[in-house]
């Protein structure tokens, strides 16, 4: 059967499932309830917006959603003021059936910058304030995944089916949260099992996906049981333009070549007999067919793949498709949690336009034969992730306390292969990991945090965390001896690391004071220790001091450790205004691989010339600062609350990672930078339409230099990159009956910077274009909503209305010979798409 045609068999048997649920629903049908804010009153309270907490008593239609939940024990109620800062909190249960991932839900909060590296669905991060990915903290249920084997988190693979809210703290962040962050913490917080209820979803979507999810909850015991299964697929072969084939001929040396001596093969051609006798008679004999040969022998040469590729500029994007599955089942009751999730992510990497095998520098050459032929020598990569958790949670309360523990495993498996392999590779020098790599990690992570009410204007809250994580690398040309014919590159494959341990205990302790009697005056100091110990290990058994860089050990070892603080201030004038203030500290810990490299490719740096010792990066550290206005109440008819931040940031000793050595590249604290700008976050609640607004302006200054062994380059500015400098959002909901739901959002991403450098040249377009601006992307989603009964209810929707996304393009300096000019983004994203939803509860 067709792809064509089991898309049409699905969609037949959605409205199939539509319309006998009209016909022959159930008169006996369980009712449910609406969503109601004072159900689910949690630490971000007192920064929801009337879009992520309706009010109560107002004339809104019934969404037919289970009660609102949330993940922990049952807590005191004054708890909701732990949270001095700001945040934001989005509850996906209000957006059921759009088919929105946890990419698309950031896109909607001020401040907050995703990154789809590789394109929807693939490899995905976040960034806040202009942080970077790596300074931002990302917990599921209040516990970190941000691995020490991973750069940054993918958010991609963090399912949102079964979660009650998505909670998104910027500037201070509460101390419930082990460790520092930079950037902002997003903590994602899963459903609490209820009262007996389910609901099934399923839905097609464009370029072969699907979308399908089953939850169930149900009293056990003393408490509630949650079991909820997801699953979600791509194939992800959107087509686009290449916008290299459109100027090959035009803006390249050889292309502008090939047209030349297809014209003076034309000419030749079109010459009469007697032409040619007479071209022959004055050049020698046979000359004409002799000139004729050689236009087709150097076209045959020098055009091929090029030529076939420019002649043909629609493409479809190769190995682009994923899998994900997850399944989530949890049991909770007042004091106790027990959850346990499983979850893989099969997906192939799709291949770089900007990057082949010969060069990087050149923009036009390899995004022509992307998507057309294979251009890397392993390529056909396919990943495969697998990840299990369980987590046991335990709480206490008395009359002026609240306090608990919670122990969580993680392990996760990471598989690697290059399913198609050039044949010559394997007659070459062999390069480990290249055809296959596995990264087993399995962390471990004790908690015990708690609140304690001093007095009644005061109240102290506290955080211990300790985990253990290690890390195991496996892959092919591991375990083979390099033999001395490869000593002067297998020097390096001789000390590859094998394995990493990270251990991180962090202590916190945050006091909410109450300055005045009217409590319209709240000051919250709190000060952390975090401390990081990481080990990288080469035990293979073939570490050889003689081949190896001495600097380099068998085992390898850094501890980090710091003393940081915040403090917030808070004034309420009255019921409709709200002044706050908070600044502090941060430290980030760093990660495996940028203490103890991976052994090959990435080492430490040598501490002199003479390698007489390794110089190890140092965590990077910061200031922030934020002041915000808030206004909660009656605006143009509607009930409105609108939050306007400004925030500034210093950061330095950031990392920069570039060639140290003649084989190898090394992490340097060479970059630090300033960020200010402001957030806006106003949302309006009408009988009939709600309209939420978000929008951030934002200004970095950045600087690098080069303090490499034997370079020492003073600070200079270079470039953000992939930072807009604007960002907005704007959503639009109509609700003219209680069966009917019309929506519209407008995203806007302002133009930014790919490359960091800007050159010290006269030309001011070539200044300006050294850093491959990225243009402006404007996208534009629709949907509606119709549920003929209350317990259903079907979605139909198109995001990027106007196939904005697929049409990307970033401005360059080429090389020589060509004129600068538009060429397609590194990975193509998915434009124009359509997709249908059918939700059934009971």
């Amino acid at each position: 059967m067709s792809e064509k045609q089991k898309k049409k068999n699905l969609l037949a048997g959605v409205l199939w499932m539509l319309l006998a649920g009209v016909f022959c629903h159930p008169a006996a049908a369980a009712e449910h309830t609406s969503a109601s804010a004072a159900g689910a009153k949690d630490n971000a309270a007192s920064d929801a917006s009337p879009m992520e907490m309706p009010a109560t008593g107002t004339n809104m239609p019934l969404e037919y959603t289970t009660p609102d939940i949330t993940v922990e024990a049952k807590r005191p109620a004054w708890e909701e003021i732990l949270s001095p800062g700001t945040v934001t909190v989005i509850r996906p249960e209000e957006f059921k059936g759009e088919q929105k991932t946890l990419p698309d839900f950031l896109k909607m909060v001020p401040g907050v910058h995703v990154r789809e590296v590789q394109g929807k669905g693939q490899y995905t991060t976040v960034t806040v304030r202009g942080s970077t990915a790596a300074q931002v903290g990302v917990f599921v249920d209040g516990v970190l995944t941000n691995l020490g084997g991973d750069a940054a988190v993918d958010i991609s693979t963090i399912p949102v089916s079964n979660v009650e809210r998505i909670e998104v703290y910027r500037g201070y962040i509460p101390a419930r949260f082990a460790g520092t962050f930079i950037g902002g913490v997003i903590n994602v917080v899963t459903k609490k099992p209820a009262e007996a209820h389910g609901s099934a979803e399923i839905g097609p979507s464009s370029f072969g996906g699907k979308k399908a999810s089953v939850e169930v909850t149900a009293p056990v015991g003393s408490g509630s049981l949650l079991f909820g299964f997801n699953h979600e697929s791509r194939d992800g072969d959107f087509p686009y333009r290449s916008y290299a084939a459109d100027q090959f001929y035009t803006n390249t040396g050889i292309g502008r070549q090939i047209v030349e001596t297809r014209v003076e093969l034309q000419g030749y051609l079109a010459m009469t007999p007697a032409e040619r006798a007479a071209y022959d008679i004055a050049n020698g004999a046979g000359a004409w067919q002799q000139m004729v040969d050689d236009c087709i022998q150097w076209l045959e040469d020098n055009g091929g793949r090029l030529v076939t590729a420019a002649d043909d500029p629609e493409r479809r994007r190769k190995y682009n498709d994923y899998s994900n599955s997850d399944l989530l089942v949890k049991w909770q009751n007042d004091d106790w949690m027990i959850k346990g999730t499983y979850k893989t992510v099969d997906r192939h990497l799709p291949d770089s336009l900007w990057v082949d095998y010969r060069s990087y520098f050149d923009m036009i050459q390899p995004g022509l034969l992307v998507d057309k032929y294979d251009l890397y020598k392993y390529d056909k990569r396919h990943q495969k992730i697998s990840a299990a958790e369980l987590l046991v949670q335990r709480r206490y309360i008395g009359k002026r306390y609240e306090w608990g523990w919670m122990i969580d495993y993680l392990s996760q498996s990471k598989d690697y292969r290059a399913e198609n392999i050039h044949d010559g590779l394997r007659y070459m020098i062999k390069i480990p990991m290249r055809e296959w790599s596995r990264y087993r990690s399995k962390k471990y992570n004790v908690q015990i945090d708690g609140t304690y009410e001093l007095s009644k204007n005061n109240m102290l809250d506290f955080q211990m965390n300790y985990s253990h994580e290690r890390m195991n690398i496996d892959g092919d040309g591991l375990d083979e001896v390099i033999d001395d014919v490869q000593a002067g590159i297998g020097n390096l494959w001789a000390q590859m690391r094998n394995q990493f341990d990270q251990n991180i205990f962090n202590v916190q302790l945050q006091d909410t004071i109450t300055l005045d009697k009217k409590k319209t005056w709240q000051l919250t100091p709190a000060v952390r220790y975090n401390r990081s110990q990481i080990i990288g290990y080469s035990q293979f058994g073939r570490f050889n001091p003689l081949k190896t860089y001495r600097w380099v050990h068998p085992k390898d070892s850094q501890v980090d450790s710091k003393v940081t603080w915040q403090l917030a201030l808070k004034k309420e004038f009255n019921d409709h205004f709200t002044m706050r203030m908070t600044g502090g500290t941060y430290f980030r810990l760093l990660n495996m691989y940028e203490i103890a490299g991976d052994g090959a490719g990435i080492m430490p740096a040598p501490m002199d010339y003479k390698g007489s010792g390794a110089k190890f990066p140092q965590p990077e550290y910061g200031k922030q600062f934020d002041l915000s206005v808030i206004w909660d109440g009656k605006f143009l008819g509607s009930d409105n609350r609108t939050t306007l931040t400004y925030f500034w940031r210093d950061t330095q000793r950031m990392l920069y990672l570039y060639r140290a050595g003649l084989n190898y590249s090394s992490y340097f604290n060479d970059m630090r930078g300033k960020a200010h700008g402001i957030e806006l976050q106003t949302n309006f609640h009408w009988k009939k339409f709600d309209l939420d607004i978000e929008g951030t302006h934002l200004n970095i200054a950045a600087q690098r230099r080069d303090s490499s062994p034997g370079v020492h380059y003073d600070w200079f500015e270079v470039r953000p990159t992939y930072q807009p400098r604007w960002e907005g959002n704007i959503r639009l909901t109509y609700r003219p009956t209680e069966k009917w739901l019309f929506f519209g959002e407008a995203h806007y991403v302002s133009q930014y910077y790919t490359h960091y450098a800007i050159p010290q040249v006269r030309d001011p377009v070539e200044k300006e274009l050294a850093g491959r601006p990225r243009a402006a992307l404007k996208t534009i989603n629709l949907g509606l909503k119709w549920s003929p009964k209350k317990d259903m209810t079907l979605t139909l929707g198109c995001n990027d209305v106007f196939d904005a996304a697929s049409k990307l393009k970033v401005h360059s300096v080429q090389r020589y010979l060509s004129e600068p000019s538009w060429v397609n983004i590194e990975y193509p994203l998915q434009g124009r798409s359509y997709y249908i939803s059918f939700r059934y509860e009971f």
